[in-house]
């Protein structure tokens, strides 16, 4: 299988993550183009599948059980069915065709992970409000919210081994590599971004171009004046019958990461439940 998008899914009391998913899967099949609209799920619990409607939607469900399953997107080269891959963040929703992206990366790349999010006006996020750890440790400013692979490289062997490695040992790595600021959780992002620095491969995996472009919902980002616990009580998040989206007032055409789990709701899958029916 040429290319495909691969989602993580883990049991969570007060989140769906599977419904986060699962829209995400239908705004992909509604958006890309034949051969760009793969959609490979890593669960913990296959069985829950059969509370969807169009569980169709996922190509490919791969039941893994890992007890560090919050960080099981540093095992996506072991466990990705595709040749090359997209590994997403979940909360997340596709406005339009990507695959000329994805195109771009299998013709260049081994690896690439993204290194710039923008605001939900278009605006190109310089805020280190969240990146305390990358910006006083020099650390390649890389979000795992969206990497792109190749199955065989070794380029990716060695980047994903050494991430998992460092996930397994927080303590030393932060207290060897982030003694500058050390941040509560060394989560994805830091030991992608670690792994990067440490195998010095950040300008072969990170360097500047003007895709991917994601909207990263993190409130205190937005160049707003004033402080925000959540973006949503500010500006609002609306998605029409025919799948547009606008937050505030601004129509949004990039992949936009909502962050705030609850925007997701059964109104929302129900109008991509139906876009996806007419195709």
């Amino acid at each position: 299988m040429k290319f495909g998008y691969l989602l993580f899914v883990a049991e969570h009391e007060t989140v769906d993550y599977l419904q986060l998913a699962y829209a995400l899967a239908l705004s992909i099949k509604n958006t890309q183009k034949p051969g760009f609209d793969q959609v490979a799920l890593i669960t913990e619990n296959k069985q829950k599948l059969s509370q969807l409607t169009s569980s169709w939607v996922f190509d490919h469900v791969i039941e893994w059980n890992q007890e560090t399953f919050w960080y099981g997107r540093s095992w996506m080269d072991e466990l990705s069915p595709f040749e090359n891959t997209v590994c997403l963040d979940v909360d997340m929703l596709f406005m339009q065709d990507y695959s000329h992206w994805a195109e771009y990366f299998m013709e260049n790349c081994d690896l690439y992970v993204a290194n710039k999010s923008y605001t939900y006006r278009g605006e190109l996020v310089n805020s280190q409000y969240y990146r305390k750890a990358f910006a006083k440790n020099n650390l390649p400013n890389l979000y795992s919210f969206y990497t792109f692979f190749k199955k065989h490289s070794a380029l990716s062997r060695d980047f994903f081994e050494l991430a998992r490695y460092i996930i397994k040992n927080p303590t030393e790595f932060s207290n060897v590599f982030l003694s500058n600021y050390k941040p509560k959780i060394l989560g994805t992002d830091e030991a992608f971004a670690l792994s990067a620095s440490i195998l010095d491969i950040s300008d072969d995996i990170a360097y500047p171009l003007e895709f991917p472009r994601v909207v990263h919902m993190k409130p205190m980002i937005q160049n707003w004046p004033w402080p925000a616990d959540y973006w949503s009580d500010h500006v609002g998040f609306y998605l029409s019958p025919t799948g547009q989206l606008k937050i505030g007032n601004y129509q949004q055409h990039d992949i936009v990461h909502y962050v705030e789990k609850d925007k997701i709701n059964s109104e929302m899958v129900a109008i991509l439940e139906e876009i996806v029916w007419k195709k």
